[in-house]
């Protein structure tokens, strides 16, 4: 009877911990958290979609996860190293991986006929996924030119436009600003660097200058424009840390 009651009690104790609420954090970011682990001190590469910007959570390790030192942002997805072990949020802001600003383009050859569309190209393009049956082949049914890609021979397939790369010693963050009920806004962010344009969210069109622009304290939009704007700027400097006999003088 005794071992029948250790199990029942030992099921009961599982079964509250399995009915506990998730975080918070966790109910609100849903699958957005991203779980990378440095094993034994070893770099490794997460795969994640880093477009919409990579976030640290929470710190999972001893050893501290320092952006730029023991994690980072590359464009397939997150690496640690170090020992770092972490939770990052992904898409929702933050910093972003060597392709800047990736944009995804869907130009489809519908009757087997030329089709043209528009996009900025300059950063360098390449195929995602092909959605036909007909082969999508570089120089023979898709390719680019100065004004964006085209199409022929029945090719439909989505394309990702490259931004190009920062400059070495540079951060690239993505922030969101809202006009909203067509009224002006300020976003205030430290804009010592690039600002551009990242994804629009509005119906109403966003233009720089007109409906949204930067000055030295932050990115402004008004007329109902919303959007993401990419930032560039220098990655601070890591700060020093305190030896142990510093931290005792302190504290006298």
């Amino acid at each position: 009877m005794g071992s029948y009651a250790s199990i029942h009690a030992a099921i009961a104790v599982l079964a509250a911990l399995l009915a506990q609420p998730a975080r918070a954090d966790e109910r609100f970011y849903g699958d957005k958290v991203l779980r990378c682990e440095s094993k034994d001190r070893q770099p490794r590469l997460c795969a994640a979609d880093v477009r919409g910007g990579v976030r640290l959570l929470r710190t999972l390790s001893r050893t501290e996860c320092v952006e730029g030192k023991s994690w980072g942002v590359h464009d397939s997805g997150v690496w640690v190293n170090a020992g770092c072990r972490a939770e990052f949020v992904v898409g929702y802001g933050g910093s972003v991986g060597a392709a800047t600003g990736a944009r995804v383009l869907r130009c489809e050859s519908r009757g087997s006929r030329w089709q043209h569309c528009p996009a900025d190209v300059s950063g360098g393009i390449e195929l995602v996924r092909q959605l036909s049956k007909n082969a999508c082949i570089r120089g023979q049914s898709w390719g680019a030119d100065t004004r964006g890609v085209w199409v022929s021979g029945g090719c439909r397939a989505e394309f990702r436009m490259m931004a190009a790369l920062p400059p070495p010693g540079t951060r690239a963050r993505i922030v969101r600003c809202d006009s909203v009920g067509k009224l002006p806004r300020h976003c205030p962010v430290d804009v010592s660097g690039e600002v551009r344009l990242f994804r629009q969210h509005s119906r109403a069109a966003c233009v720089q200058g007109r409906s949204w622009g930067y000055d030295r304290d932050g990115i402004w939009v008004e007329d109902g424009c919303r959007a993401e704007f990419e930032v560039r700027g220098p990655v601070p400097p890591l700060a020093e840390p305190r030896s142990a006999a510093g931290a005792e003088v302190g504290r006298g």
